[in-house]
């Protein structure tokens, strides 16, 4: 038999915690897809240390993409970062 808190408590902090992510901005699914990914192992992280309260795992989760996204942005797919123009080598030689 499975334990309730990793089969029922987990998932539906997990899901309420990237539904309030949601809703705070709109993002694209493939940001949703790494905030989940956080969600799901730092809130299992937490019910291996114990913790079964939902309300608490939500929280927990929803701190935890916060210092992500202050560490780093979590990006979309379609985001692209501007590359650098290659500098190009002078001539240094004359021509005759």
């Amino acid at each position: 038999m499975s334990d309730p808190v990793e089969s029922i408590v987990a998932p539906a902090a997990i899901e309420r915690a990237l539904g309030i992510y949601q809703q705070l901005q709109q993002r694209d699914q493939s940001v949703l897809l790494q905030a989940r990914k956080i969600l799901t192992q730092h809130i299992y992280g937490m019910v291996d240390q114990g913790e079964r309260n939902e309300q608490r795992l939500t929280v927990g989760g929803l701190a935890q993409l916060k210092a992500v996204e202050r560490d780093h942005a979590i990006r979309s797919a379609h985001d692209t970062i501007p590359k650098k123009p290659k500098r190009r080598a002078s001539a240094t030689g004359t021509a005759n």
